[in-house]
């Protein structure tokens, strides 16, 4: 496994993982099953792999913030975040992305010193705690006798063995946070209160705002190598572009206001509520090019179609396409354990496959093809990025830029330049990582179809 490095205009080293990016308060990293990690070992080294486990449990310390660029100005909606959420977290405007705003978090190490009881989360619950949220009444999975108003430390359930309503849970567990308690056992286990915030947090691992619900028609909550895909796809006004893999809708509405609104974005997803999602996002950003349409993206190609403007799509039909496909998503953060087992994580390039090889079809000559996932293995990346270029002569891999990532991983079918024209971003938990390192696990590659 090789990793290049970008030319010299870059600062790639400050993106490369070693052994002292790891934070000393991260004391659980993620797990995974043997054999999973025997796969991804043939991505990265034991000692990369080390690394990246203890950064997935917490989400990166920098929120990053799309704005509604077509009907807001960066600065104002910094400002109006600003206004919201006070002057203890730092707003500013990405140095090379002009959309996106970055909201500067703080790591911390905590103590349960004080606290008079532990309270069990679920993971799900703990995720929310890690990325800003108070704890509600349906996430208590334990809890002792305690009155309401005790300062308690909160811990996830890394077993996932706690049952509800335990008083003394002796599993394996992280602690996460401190906070004051709301709800007592009674009014959770007895009473069975279903809404309502059950512990305020006041100490937590991450500081960071919860932003939630926060000028939704302004900003859009979106990861930073997220926000950079739609820039590399490089939307033009009038274009018609197909996402293949819509929902929620941050890309499918960041690509309508790269493009000012006028073309056409065809947005599809086959979970009818997730289509639902979708709509609502492209009505908050009030955005009109986009068409929503229920459907399996393996089933978006027919030979006998020439429609334009709905599923089944033709030959040669989009200018531009985007797939990020289901995958592994091993990249995610906050990512407390992993229970994927390599039998399901072993089908997904095959599965990535069908949506790319129709794509390729869907594709006008001289149009631009962006597949990116956010997992780590190479099965799932670069080895489809070699796949496509020995399928499809007439596919050719070209720099994904705005480059914010570090290069790619040398494998069977790709060139030192070829690495070079891909990003990756590694999870990295480093105290003094910039926004673009501190990161999700990403990969993009971008190509553009030729007449052969």
């Amino acid at each position: 496994m090789i990793i290049q490095k970008r030319p010299a205009d870059m600062d790639t080293d400050s993106c490369l993982l070693t052994k002292d990016t790891i934070s000393s308060e991260v004391s659980q990293p993620c797990t995974f099953h043997p054999l999973v990690l025997d796969y991804l070992n043939t991505t990265f080294s034991s000692e990369q792999l080390s690394e990246i486990s203890c950064s997935l449990p917490f989400p990166p310390k920098n929120t990053t913030i799309r704005v509604n660029s077509l009907h807001y100005k960066t600065a104002d909606v910094i400002s109006n975040l600003k206004a919201l959420i006070g002057s203890q977290f730092n707003v500013t405007e990405h140095p090379k992305l002009g959309d996106l705003i970055v909201v500067s978090g703080r790591r911390r190490e905590l103590s349960d010193e004080g606290c008079l009881g532990r309270v069990v989360v679920d993971q799900k619950c703990g995720k929310a705690v890690l990325r800003g949220a108070d704890i509600f009444a349906p996430g208590i999975k334990g809890l002792p006798h305690l009155q309401a108003g005790s300062k308690v430390s909160v811990h996830v359930d890394l077993a996932q063995k706690c049952k509800k309503g335990e008083k003394n849970y002796d599993g394996s567990t992280v602690h996460i946070a401190n906070g004051v308690l709301k709800l007592t056992r009674f009014d959770i286990f007895k009473n069975m209160v279903k809404s309502g915030v059950g512990v305020e947090i006041t100490e937590r691992r991450i500081e960071l705002p919860s932003l939630n619900g926060i000028l939704e028609e302004q900003m859009f909550l979106q990861n930073l190598p997220s926000i950079v895909t739609s820039h590399v796809l490089d939307p033009q006004p009038g274009d018609h572009i197909l996402d293949m893999c819509s929902a929620p809708g941050g890309k499918t509405t960041h690509i309508a206001q790269l493009m000012g609104d006028k073309g056409t974005v065809v947005a599809l997803e086959k979970v009818q509520t997730k289509v639902e999602k979708l709509k609502s996002n492209v009505a908050k950003q009030n955005l009109n090019c986009i068409s929503v349409f229920k459907c399996d993206a393996t089933l978006a190609f027919s030979e006998e179609s020439d429609s334009l403007l709905k599923p089944p799509f033709g030959r040669e039909v989009f200018d531009r396409i985007l797939l990020d496909p289901p995958c592994s998503a091993m990249g995610q953060r906050p990512q407390l354990t992993n229970n994927l087992q390599l039998k399901e994580i072993s089908t997904y390039p095959s599965y990535q496959w069908c949506f790319v090889a129709d794509a390729v079809k869907m594709l006008r000559y001289g149009g631009t093809f962006v597949y990116s996932t956010c997992t780590l293995p190479k099965q799932e990346n670069e080895m489809m990025v070699a796949r496509i270029l020995r399928s499809f002569p007439e596919m050719r891999l070209v720099a994904a830029e705005p480059l914010l990532g570090q290069p790619g991983i040398l494998v069977e079918g790709l060139s030192n330049d070829d690495v070079l024209k891909v990003q990756r971003f590694l999870p990295n938990s480093d105290l003094d990582s910039s926004v673009d390192v501190d990161t999700i696990g990403f990969f993009i590659a971008k190509f553009v179809k030729d007449k052969v």
